[in-house]
């Protein structure tokens, strides 16, 4: 009982940085020309998915193998050893030997495929292929599997995860909305050079404090 309360006290005192740092995402997004120069590849890629996604089919296989290694990938970061990684339409699992919040919520956190082009782009560009010939599969190719990353985990969020009983479902639902956040805006600063990722984490914090100190006074002064 005193660990539920403690986790929805936590989950209480999120709000304000979930409201803030959501606050300052919309405002970068909004100095965003998506559908000028090289973004309209990213744009369409967006777009692509949701019709794929929606006419064509749900690729429920392909996100559960990208979770599942996620998790893998998070466990061996984390110094742990991966005894067997099994995918199935309906599921999968990973066994390891090591647990924490970050190897149960990597999967809702990172965006397997996108971080996997991300990083096969800036291979080919350090072996000296001509960035130019890339810029347009690559910014479609990130758009598209963002979007794969962000609908699917909605999709499995609305059924109750065993992955964020752990750290406390509320809790871990608003760490998700955070680090996705943070990280969807430092992918969208290697690719837009309107969007400074130090730049919105620090009027993220700032809109945070400020918003902090609000509440106490409205509450305690």
């Amino acid at each position: 009982m005193l660990k539920k309360i403690i986790q929805l006290t936590f989950a209480i005192l999120f709000l304000p940085a979930c409201f803030s740092f959501g606050l300052i995402f919309y405002e970068e997004l909004s100095a965003l020309n998506m559908l000028s120069g090289d973004y309209v590849y990213f744009f369409f890629g967006c777009i692509s998915y949701l019709i794929f996604h929606t006419i064509i089919f749900k690729p429920d296989r392909v996100y559960v193998f990208g979770h599942e290694m996620m998790h893998a990938v998070a466990a061996i970061l984390s110094g742990g050893k991966v005894g067997s990684i099994k995918v199935s339409k309906k599921g999968g699992s990973v066994t390891t030997n090591k647990s924490s919040t970050l190897i149960s919520l990597a999967p809702y956190f990172f965006p397997f495929y996108t971080l996997l082009v991300i990083i096969i782009y800036f291979i080919l560009l350090s072996i000296g292929k001509e960035g130019p010939a890339f810029t347009k599969p690559f910014m479609f190719i990130v758009g598209f599997t963002l979007i794969f990353h962000i609908v699917l985990t909605i999709d499995v969020l609305k059924i109750k995860q065993t992955d964020l009983l752990g750290t406390g479902y509320f809790v871990s639902l608003e760490l998700i909305y955070l680090v996705n956040l943070v990280f969807i805006t430092f992918i969208f600063s290697l690719l837009f050079k309107e969007i400074n990722f130090m730049s919105f984490m620090e009027n993220a914090f700032i809109r945070s404090r400020e918003n902090y100190i609000s509440i106490f006074h409205q509450l305690f002064l």
